[in-house]
């Protein structure tokens, strides 16, 4: 006998219940004691109980079904194979018993593994029966449904049959699923279910072999039949037929062209891949091909995680692309500097920022990625031009940066991962940059004791701080080159410091050494004014000559 919990069972209880609920005490255990025997009468006594141990598996469908066993079951295999999907999942399911199930479920799949991978009540036991079987199981179902692998990939519930057999397969049965889609890759890349498929066994599962396989499909013709068994790629079929290039280009033309489409029903869902080496190269390519309308959307949909794209070992290539080639800055401007604090104390947060200041610049990007950069120029989409668009950006950093210097320079100076910022940041950044110079400038106006006080050094004293100092004293020839005239960092120091406290600086070795770069400034009056001072205190230099910097400093002096 089989006893099946449907929904219109749960339903009644559920209906039952709250009627007992407005009850009061007596009543309502009077009214539940009646119809537990009105449903023992009606269920046949013990052999209609459904038992305790069992539990109620939740279809697809949303109906619950358990069938148990008290003797032969009449029930069609989809239906009654659900016992042994309940057992088979149970996590304390012992394996001489998970065997035997399988076993069992496998002869009630026999020959009807097509009709359960379209069923959307059915298909659950079928991706059990994948999860849990052998390898000559899973075969077998493969074996049944090779034909269909295309179709069951277009299919709401079939898709998810495709992906258990990548996803537990051995290798063996993912290259045969692989195979079935020679051919057919175009389409199924613009179908919304399919076009997970083909992303899931390219990223995760296919090894380089199957990954030519799969894109051989977008270079065309042309390609395919100059394609040989040394000559595999799209690099060297080029390099050996330079004749057929151009025809291998206007055929990838034409096959990308209705790629519109398909980044237009994937733009909401680039989103959820670009924190994988590839999918960050999808997204990329999307932002390059789409059009405005793709790319609002694209940038919209990572608005809110904006801040792990900017740390992200990939995602953060998905910006540096936006800053290339979307024209609406202001669009830029709203995503990118929300959560400034988290971004600059990340690798690759800084290099997103610095990217905006600088962009393509060797010292901060691999070459590499560069050339990767590089892909997205003179896309169809882009209309404003580029030192343009840079510019809007430049202007649109610059303040929350130059701010956020100033407010953070005391840890920025000592950090050596973000002190090399500091110079980035006011090499580049356009608006008043006297603020932040004086920030920085303020950590080094008290007087230096050798060694530090209470365990923290002078700034000129620093590993890390007098770097500082110098490359800003250094940076001011390049400033003045600019054109960015009344800030020079060189001159905010002296200021702001005064020769008498700079004449400590001479009792360590690198306060020394930043002191001669003052007296070498391209501001002759910062250097007059440091080298009257020091004048004055020769006799200290002179005892203090087996310091290499101060041997340095007298060389300097004495010019």
């Amino acid at each position: 006998m089989c006893v099946h919990i449907t929904r219109s069972h749960r339903q009644e209880g559920e209906r039952r219940a709250e009627e007992n609920s407005g009850k009061g005490g007596a009543e309502a255990e009077q009214t539940a004691e009646e119809e537990r025997a009105e449903e023992e009468q009606a269920g046949g006594g013990e052999e209609g109980h459904v038992p305790d141990h069992l539990p109620v598996e939740e279809s697809v469908g949303g109906a619950q079904e358990v069938c148990t066993h008290t003797h032969t079951c009449t029930h069609t295999p989809p239906a009654c194979s659900h016992r042994h999907h309940v057992f088979i999942n149970r996590k304390k399911c012992e394996e001489e018993l998970k065997k035997k199930l399988m076993k069992e479920l496998h002869d009630l799949l026999r020959g009807k593994v097509k009709q359960m991978a379209f069923a959307h009540d059915a298909v659950r036991v079928l991706q059990c029966f994948i999860q849990f079987g052998s390898h000559e199981q899973r075969r077998e179902v493969f074996e049944e449904i090779k034909d269909d692998v295309i179709t069951l990939s277009k299919s709401q519930y079939g898709r998810h049959v495709v992906k258990k057999l990548l996803m537990y397969g051995n290798k063996e049965l993912v290259a045969s699923v692989i195979q079935t889609f020679k051919g057919h890759v175009r389409p199924m890349l613009r179908h919304a279910a399919a076009s997970s498929i083909i992303e899931y066994a390219y990223n995760d599962k296919a090894v380089l072999a199957q990954r030519l396989l799969l894109t051989d499909d977008l270079y065309g013709n042309t390609y395919a039949v100059c394609k040989t068994a040394e000559c595999n790629t799209i690099e060297k079929v080029a390099a050996a037929n330079p004749d057929k290039l151009k025809g291998i280009m206007d055929e990838m033309k034409q096959i990308l062209t209705p790629m519109q489409e398909m980044i237009e029903s994937i733009r909401e869902s680039v989103v959820y891949m670009a924190h994988t080496h590839d999918g960050a190269r999808v997204a990329m390519h999307c932002l390059w091909h789409g059009t405005a309308k793709d790319r609002k959307v694209i940038i919209k949909t990572m608005k809110t995680y904006m801040v792990k794209f900017a740390t992200g070992e990939f995602g953060h290539l998905v910006l540096l692309a936006i800053f290339d080639c979307v024209d609406d800055t202001k669009l830029v401007k709203q995503a990118i500097l929300s959560s400034l604090d988290e971004v600059m104390g990340n690798k690759y947060g800084k290099k997103v920022m610095l990217y905006l200041l600088s962009p393509r610049d060797p010292a901060h990007l691999l070459p590499e990625i560069i050339k990767v950069l590089e892909m997205g120029d003179g896309n169809a989409h882009s209309k404003k031009d580029t030192a343009l668009r840079r510019k809007e950006l430049l202007e649109v950093v610059s303040p929350p940066l130059l701010e956020y210097l100033c407010s953070n320079a005391a840890q920025m100076v000592i950090s050596k991962a973000t002190s090399v910022t500091i110079s980035d940041i006011l090499a580049s950044a356009c608006g008043d940059l006297r603020p932040a110079m004086t920030a920085v400038a303020r950590l080094a106006s008290h007087e230096l004791v050798p060694g530090g006080v209470d365990g923290e050094l002078h700034m000129a004293e620093h590993p890390a701080g007098h770097l500082v100092l110098k490359w800003l004293i250094e940076q001011d020839v390049a400033l003045a080159e600019a054109g960015k005239e009344g800030k020079r960092f060189g001159r905010i120091l002296v200021d702001t410091v005064g020769t008498d406290t700079m004449k400590s600086w001479v009792r360590v070795n690198r306060g020394a050494m930043v002191l001669c770069s003052l007296l070498n400034s391209c501001d002759k009056s910062v250097s007059a004014e440091v080298k009257e001072a020091l004048k004055s205190i020769t006799s200290e230099l002179q005892s203090l000559s087996s310091i290499k910097g101060v041997e340095i400093l007298l060389e300097n002096l004495n010019k």
